[in-house]
């Protein structure tokens, strides 16, 4: 699958910078080569990813592969904080309480995941 997910905090509708470092706990035991802020490439028992902006306060992922990488999105948003915005879909978020702090033009969209499947069918819904 071609496609970008982007993940952020958001505070008051602002973007915020809480997160950083427990999205890079939760994503560092799948990070197989050289990474750096820039770029990391996670690999996971069913496929992978290409994460830019790892140690930073968001991420973008992109070429999101096999099942797995989606129920680590989720997770990191859980532990982050953070909405997922995967590109042309509704914005997701792991805690309801999130959608207060979201910047107006995405809270029209906004759907409650729990787990990488429910992450997935938002993305194939679209």
């Amino acid at each position: 699958m071609s496609f970008d997910i982007f993940l952020q905090g958001f505070a008051g509708g602002d973007a915020c910078t809480a997160g950083a470092a427990a999205a890079e706990r939760v994503l560092t035991p799948y990070v197989v080569g050289e990474a750096d802020e820039a770029f990391a490439r996670l690999q996971t028992d069913d496929g992978g990813a290409e994460v830019y902006g790892l140690g930073s306060d968001s991420l973008l992922v992109s070429r999101p592969s096999g099942q797995r990488v989606f129920a680590l999105l989720v997770e990191v948003a859980t532990i982050a904080g953070w909405a997922i915005m995967p590109v042309g879909c509704a914005t997701c978020v792991a805690d309801e309480a999130l959608i207060r702090d979201l910047p107006d033009e995405l809270r029209d969209d906004v759907v409650f995941v729990r787990s990488g499947d429910d992450l997935l069918d938002v993305i194939e819904r679209t």
